[in-house]
């Protein structure tokens, strides 16, 4: 059985240009999650997927560069296009779909769900964070009354998808989504649940950094 774990980056971000090679902890962006990658028991295969060959002096040693259409690039792109895309040209029989906007994600938490996959257990696992929160939804109540409000520790969470997942080559072949019919969620923390889209969050990943003791940049 084989694995490949993808990455997929583009260099023309728009809400915070140039994010993917940003400075943080010491080293850019992409390398924290293409690092963890390299540490994960069971990937056969890691491969960065841009149009860019810039990137390239920014991956590690295992990690393959593969270029894709700059078509791909357009900010109107939807994910499923480049899925449709890297599966196309590379085959395996599971996938491990990253993306190095989430850098604290942990080798325990990817091994996790990728041992659910393997084992048959689950088609598909996805990083989600856990939401005990009192939650409004069109100018009403949604997960309690206005007479009830329920401590939250006794609310069920709902959950934010958090961008990594796992799945079977069968399970996106066949219905067009990485989402299988009875998912396995890896349960992450606010930290491994940061994920780096506008300016605010790099700033709150830095601010992770420091608290941890390692440079901000």
């Amino acid at each position: 059985m084989k694995t490949v774990a993808f990455v997929p980056i583009k260099l023309n971000n728009e809400r915070l240009p140039n994010k993917n090679i940003l400075p943080l902890g010491g080293k850019p962006l992409c390398r924290h999650m293409l690092d963890t990658l390299l540490e994960v028991k069971g990937i056969d295969e890691i491969y960065v997927f841009c149009s860019d060959e810039t990137i390239k002096q920014y991956l590690p040693d295992g990690v393959r560069f593969l270029r894709r259409k700059s078509s791909l690039d357009s900010f109107k792109t939807e994910h499923y296009q480049i899925v449709d895309s890297f599966l196309s040209i590379v085959n395996a029989d599971i996938y491990v779909n990253a993306h190095v906007t989430n850098p604290f994600i942990t080798v325990k938490t990817i091994e996790d769900g990728l041992s659910k996959v393997i084992s048959g257990e689950f088609e598909s696992a996805h990083t989600v964070f856990p939401l005990y929160d009192h939650l409004w939804y069109k100018n009403a109540p949604f997960n309690f009354t206005l007479v009830t409000l329920p401590r939250t520790q006794e609310i069920t969470p709902m959950y934010i998808d958090t961008n990594l997942c796992i799945y079977r080559r069968e399970v996106y072949t066949q219905n067009k989504s990485r989402y299988s019919e009875n998912p396995y969620f890896m349960i992450v923390d606010k930290y491994e649940s940061v994920d780096i889209d506008y300016p605010d969050d790099y700033e709150l990943a830095k601010a992770i950094c420091l608290m941890r003791g390692a440079n901000a940049l």
